[in-house]
């Protein structure tokens, strides 16, 4: 029974190992970072005659590659047979816990972490290099999903508005 007691006290310890707490002033400044690229995106309205269906979740999405905002420009297209590219997704939800669920990637944590974390995996050398997924809670209520590859990184966004949970999904590549 001990040895049973100690196998699941190791198990656990390391289920978490991979995850730690990043601290309010580093979350403020990697938001602060990336935030300013978004400002026109934020700004962009359901509208019926620009919406696509994706057909992975069949969640509904504006193309922002296709209908372009003012502002910064991002990436967009195919680069060395990898696509790129940003949407905004209109999701119904009760909150964006929900929404997190229905539109989380499968590589992400299942739920919604209550605090902001930052996820380097299962290689040590991850975490010298900033490689991971961080899950940012800010200030203005919004849940930052911000992945950080080696060669290819994505940004996602949960934002609560009256009607939706709008979601900003921009994945690209290093190379």
């Amino acid at each position: 029974m001990k040895k049973y007691a100690v196998f699941i006290v190791l198990f656990c310890g390391s289920l978490y190992s991979a995850t730690i707490k990043i601290d309010d002033t580093q979350a403020a400044t990697m938001i602060d970072e990336r935030e300013k690229f978004f400002s026109e995106v934020f700004l962009v309205q359901y509208d019926e005659t620009k919406i696509q269906k994706d057909s992975q979740n069949n969640l509904v999405f504006i193309d922002l590659c296709k209908y372009r905002t003012s502002g910064y420009e991002f990436p967009c297209g195919n680069v060395n047979g990898e696509d790129i590219g940003i949407r905004k997704y209109f999701i119904k939800a009760k909150d964006i816990k929900e929404a997190y669920i229905l539109f989380r990637q499968k590589h992400e944590m299942k739920t919604l972490p209550d605090k902001n974390l930052y996820d380097y995996g299962e290689s040590e050398s991850n975490k010298d290099d900033e490689v991971g997924i961080y899950y940012i809670h800010d200030i203005k209520g919004k849940f930052w999903v911000i992945g950080m590859g080696y060669d290819s990184g994505s940004i996602t966004i949960y934002r609560q508005t009256k009607d939706y949970i709008e979601v900003i999904y921009q994945w690209s590549i290093d190379w």
